[in-house]
């Protein structure tokens, strides 16, 4: 039996103690945020108990190798969830999803499965809540990679969003039907800027 709450409530308590305070878009609230998109997105897309489960589950514990580096912090997370949720009930077939489900979180990564579908998408949800949350919460992430050694500009910054805009894309239908329009219209915000 899986002891869902349990596995949320220990990464919780974790990430609240043992994050940089310099993570100004990865902090909990992100993890916290990008749950309950999880969750929104999961129901939406009618998937079953077990895998809601699961990809919630990753969700939680996506962004948890942030506790030991910045940089290529997935694979850690990826090897924690190896460690953690057996104690949880989670048997080794839905870690090794779990798993690979935090991997696509990746930059480069491409989801293949349903589920991956669904963390990529509740990961990028901010993209397309409308300019001003959008710009908001990417200022967040400008900050933390100033604070983190990576100086950019605003023009420079700008200029990466419009990059990074131009190649994202939602997979799931109910991402493409909510979020996508937003995401566009930030984008052409973007463009403005320059």
């Amino acid at each position: 039996m899986i002891d869902f709450k349990g596995a949320k409530k220990y990464i919780l308590d974790r990430l609240e103690k043992e994050l940089n305070p310099t993570l100004y878009y990865h902090g909990i609230h992100h993890t916290i945020d990008v749950y309950e998109m999880s969750v929104k997105i999961a129901e939406l897309e009618k998937v079953s108990k077990e895998a809601k489960l699961i990809v919630n589950t990753a969700a939680l514990y996506h962004d948890s190798g942030f506790m030991y580096r910045y940089l290529n912090n997935e694979v850690l997370a990826e090897g924690l969830i190896h460690e953690i949720l057996p104690d949880f009930g989670y048997n080794q077939k839905q870690i090794k999803t779990i798993g690979k489900i935090i991997l696509t979180t990746r930059i480069k990564a491409r989801p293949r499965t349903k589920l991956q579908k669904i963390m990529c998408d509740a990961d990028y949800d901010y993209l397309g809540r409308g300019n001003d949350e959008s710009f908001k919460i990417a200022n967040t992430l400008h900050k933390e990679l100033i604070a983190n050694g990576f100086p950019f500009s605003e023009k420079e910054w700008n200029n990466m969003q419009i990059k990074f805009l131009q190649k994202h894309e939602y997979y799931t239908e109910s991402s493409l039907r909510l979020r996508r329009p937003n995401k566009l219209l930030y984008y052409e915000y973007l463009k403005s800027l320059r």
